[in-house]
């Protein structure tokens, strides 16, 4: 329209509102599209203007006076005072007068003289934060407030009865000022509406990007100005976040139930609010990068890596000689080092941005359907872990946001990740439902921007969206559909913009809407192409274990789909513009939204037929991962074994061949190929059909191992070693010291972790599937009768299964944690007398039974004759206990008599050589002269014996 009118809105406050501020910002500019018909509204505030240094601020400005509308934000203060030569108050004369103040009586006199501007003002009643350490702080901001009060009690209070002489409006959050603002300003702008002849109110269309409406697909950034229904949960999304910022972990995780609008808040929502500079305090500049795990499942760190380096995020860091490859591998370094090029990356963007010195630059990094590290196949344990830890250092680098979007029944996911849980557990924000009034904007704002009107129904005096607001506030999880009817409703709108009833009542209504459309589509499409829906579905879905638990969508590379087949065509059918029940991207392709399995019945039905052979192949995928990540001669241990397990992955092998992944369908050929060899053999060697069952078989359960890897692993106790240095072997005068324990020699060594318990025969049986003890007396009994070469195979199966990676103690390690800080035979003194407090050794009890067996006993009785349970005595100064007595322990070492003559003194790992390990420590069955610190012996790595078993060095 020509020669539209300007109307201007002076937005005064101090610093303390800054967030208000930019709130009441964005509310002028959207009521400027609004309104965009009939005047333009200009928003000023003096931070947009072009400031000169040499000036004040408050000269360069259009004063409120000269102005439309004036609103006014007070929280704790009324600003810094201007110079007492410019600025007086225009109706007190006060001097000096704050900015605030000055604004506040300019436009008041302005009112009074000429009728405008009109006046808004706005009190926050939240508490005002304050350092109670820092006295004049507190005096400060006591000053502060008893001036506000000073403010509101001379223009506003009427000393006479103390009722209020001006209109203020009160507000406690964010979100409650930002709704009450558009309220009043769209009162006040509808007074200035001039209805052009012919035309009305409505006119003007302000979104020229399609539909206003998102279907199945979720809110981006380029859609946030029809992004509506969620002020609440924008502001507090924003205020969580502001908090864990302070606290030092800048991780946010929302939770919500699937169809939630978990993704549509964050990259619609709060990512707006985070590109606004000054929004989040003293951020100048923001960059952001979005990612979903499911895209990157090859490799999580290096899709990290790549999606830093998008336009929106850090490319100036590809100017530094950063590529994917090297960053990914630098982020994968300790936390320091794994911050240096996103810390350039941020300069140099803060600097392309003009920050001042008070301006700050940080990264957001939103990670999409975080869900899918735990339900896409392709992400394994140990990917997962350096995942979390990578985020986990953004998060707590001072500069990197990170928020991710995780469906609320795979919460307790975050449980099995210690990590994961420690860095949300106060960073979550549920997302619930939006309010019947919140659906309301969700259907009704969009409408207004893209010109669109609602049909009335005359006979019962209803318009479409109420109706569709009544249905849509009265069916849990019902934001994904209503989006997809609004959408085809757009789809089918009038040539004047109207959505009608008839359309409405056509698709079925907000029920059936989304099933029937898909139904539509599907029968619309050739028989031949309809036929490989089951096998498209058992691509695109997978199901967890158990009853009614319900499918997910996963992502598959469209090549999963060759060209030219009746799969692929009915993938590009669902891709469509007119379509879009598929959606791809550079990770492949996806479902555009799990309400297809809930509300398409051919879609539900489908896989409720073939939900056994998705759990099916859900335990082949982790069985097929744990075999090929497994060491070659552990591979044929974790094959399918005959029985059940081989029938069912034959049984699918046959049912989905064109739909089984590759790597299972290696798997599952490799298992009956060697079943088909054993087999061979067995008849070769004239057994029959009557076969001896191995002690081991449980071993062919690779998932048994990998549950009771993972069962006992948190469980594992160590004690924290500090580095040091000490006086190796004995010395020459130490009672039965033996030549191989000299000479004595200085050794340091790292810190590091030790067990502080022997492994227990309980531990052992969950991992090896196996007791090889001789006294099998209870799981809290040190394992025993195991060789070197045994305990090798467990600790094997822990690092592969397990979080952290586990070795034995070398020599050196394990007398130096034995004798933490003693330089005594034994760490508790020479007294053998003391034994029965601090060891189980052979004493009067093991006397009784042994006498004619041994030479010499300790004279105590410590209540045990073979083996004690770990722990049942005193630890040594570091916490360990056991270390001497129970069970000798192997250690890394190969043993050599004359090595401490030629040991270096920085970690010593023993001869690089030998035919014997060594032992230490003695145990239950030892007389006391070979129960200490400095005793050595050693054995072939196959020996066994029933007073040998070991400990865990943690790396």
């Amino acid at each position: 329209m020509a020669n539209q009118p300007t109307y201007r809105i002076f937005i005064s406050s101090p610093s303390d509102v800054n967030p208000e501020r930019l709130v009441a910002q964005r509310v002028v500019e959207r009521l400027d599209r609004e309104f965009a018909y009939h005047f333009r509204l200009e928003p000023i505030l003096w931070e947009r203007e072009p400031l000169i240094a040499t000036e004040h601020f408050q000269t360069m400005i259009v004063p409120p006076s000269q102005t439309d509308i004036v609103v006014v934000l007070l929280w704790s203060r009324l600003g810094s005072p201007l110079p007492q030569e410019h600025f007086w108050g225009a109706i007190t004369g006060k001097r000096p007068v704050t900015g605030t103040e000055w604004e506040f009586e300019d436009a008041v006199k302005a009112y009074r003289e000429g009728g405008k501007p009109d006046l808004l003002l706005y009190r926050k009643k939240a508490s005002i934060p304050s350092d109670l350490d820092d006295e004049a702080a507190v005096m400060l901001r006591l000053e502060q407030k008893r001036q506000v009060e000073e403010f509101v009690r001379i223009w506003f209070i009427d000393e006479g009865d103390g009722s209020f002489k001006a209109a203020s409006h009160i507000f406690e959050d964010i979100a409650t000022f930002e709704e009450m603002l558009e309220i009043h300003l769209r009162s006040l702008l509808k007074e200035r509406l001039v209805t052009p002849e012919g035309g009305s109110e409505s006119a003007g269309i302000r979104w020229h990007r399609g539909s206003p409406f998102r279907g199945l697909e979720s809110f981006e950034l380029e859609h946030k100005d029809v992004f509506f229904g969620r002020t609440q949960a924008r502001h507090e999304l924003r205020e969580v976040l502001k908090r864990r910022s302070a606290q030092g972990n800048a991780f946010v995780l929302v939770l919500g139930a699937s169809g939630s609008g978990k993704s549509s808040l964050i990259k619609a929502g709060l990512l707006p609010d985070l590109l606004l500079p000054g929004m989040m305090e003293r951020v100048g500049v923001c960059r952001y990068t979005v990612l979903r795990p499911g895209s990157v499942a090859d490799d999580l760190v290096g899709g990290l890596a790549k999606a830093l380096l998008t336009e929106t995020a850090l490319p100036e860091i590809t100017g530094e000689r950063w590529d994917e490859v090297a960053l990914a591998k630098q982020l994968r370094q300790e936390a320091d080092m794994a911050l240096l090029p996103i810390l350039k990356g941020l300069d140099l963007a803060g600097k392309a941005a003009q920050l001042t010195e008070h301006g700050e630059a940080r990264l957001a990094v939103i990670v999409d359907q975080f869900e899918e590290l735990f339900t896409q196949p392709g992400i394994n344990e140990e990917q997962r872990l350096e995942f979390v830890q990578v985020l986990a250092s953004l998060a707590k680098s001072g500069v990197v946001w990170v928020i991710g979007a995780m469906r609320s029944d795979f919460a307790h996911k975050l449980e099995t990740m210690p990590i994961l849980k420690e860095l949300t557990q106060e960073g979550q924000y549920q997302l619930f439902p939006p309010e019947e009034h919140e659906f309301g904007q969700v259907i009704e704002k969009p409408a207004q921007m893209a010109g669109l009107r609602f049909e009335t129904d005359e006979t019962r005096g209803i318009r479409l969206d109420e109706e569709i607001r009544r249905a849509a506030s009265s069916q849990p999880g019902s934001l994904p559909l209503l989006e997809f009817v609004l959408e085809q409703l757009w789809q089918q709108r009038t040539e004047e913009g109207l959505l009608t009833f008839a359309a409405y009542e056509r698709m079925g209504g907000l029920k059936g809407a989304l099933g029937r459309r898909a139904e539509e589509l599907f029968k619309a499409i050739p028989r031949e192409i309809g036929d490989a829906l089951p096998g498209a579905l058992r691509l695109l879905v997978t199901v967890g274990q158990g009853e009614g638990i319900d499918a997910t969508a996963r992502v598959v590379p469209i090549s999963r789909f060759p060209e030219g087949t009746a799969g692929r065509k009915l993938v590009e059918a669902f891709l469509a513009p007119e379509s879009r029940l598929l959606v791809a991207d550079e990770g492949g392709v996806r479902l555009a939204h799990e309400a297809l399995l809930t509300h398409w019945d051919r879609a539900r039905e489908q896989i409720e037929v073939d939900r056994k052979d998705y759990q099916v192949r859900g335990r082949l995928e982790l069985a097929a991962r744990l075999w090929r990540n497994a060491g070659k001669k552990e591979q044929d241990s974790l094959l399918l074994p005959p029985g059940v397990p081989l029938q069912e992955g034959k049984g699918l092998l046959e049912r989905w061949s064109r739909e089984i992944d590759p790597e299972i369908e290696t798997y599952i050929k490799a298992s009956l190929s060697a079943a088909k060899r054993k087999k061979i053999k067995r008849i070769a060697a004239g057994i029959g059909f009557v076969l001896l069952v191995p002690v081991a078989v449980g071993v062919y359960y690779g998932t048994i191992i990998y549950m009771g890897v993972r069962e006992i692993e948190p469980k594992l106790a160590f004690a924290q070693i500090p580095a040091g240095c000490f006086t190796m072997g004995s010395p020459e005068n130490e009672e039965d010291r033996q030549a191989s324990e000299g000479p004595q020699h200085e050794v340091c060594v790292n810190t590091f972790q030790l067990g502080k318990f022997e492994v227990t025969q309980g531990e052992w049986e969950k991992v090896m599937l196996g007791n090889p003890a001789s006294s099998k007396a209870g799981p809290n009994y040190p394992i025993e009768t195991v060789s070197w070469d045994d305990a090798q195979s467990f600790i094997r199966r822990l690092n592969w299964f397990g979080k952290h990676s586990y070795r034995l103690p070398t020599e050196a390690e394990w007398e130096y944690a034995a004798r933490a800080g003693s330089k005594t035979a034994r760490y508790w003194g020479d007294s053998e007398k003391d034994s029965c407090l601090y060891a189980n050794v052979m004493d009067r009890k093991g006397r009784s039974q042994y006498g004619k067996q041994i030479g010499s006993w300790a004279e105590c009785d410590d209540g045990y004759v073979h083996t004690s349970p770990v722990g049942s005595y005193k630890p040594n100064a570091f916490g360990l206990y056991d270390m001497l007595g129970n069970v000798n322990e192997w250690v890394q070492d190969w043993y050599d008599e004359n090595y401490y003559a030629r040991s270096p003194k920085n970690n010593p790992t023993g001869p690089e050589t030998g035919t014997k390990k060594v032992d230490r420590g003695g145990s239950w069955w030892y007389v006391p002269y070979r129960v200490r610190s400095a005793y050595r012996v050693s054995y072939e790595p196959g020996y066994v014996n029933n007073g040998v078993g070991f400990r865990l060095l943690k790396k």
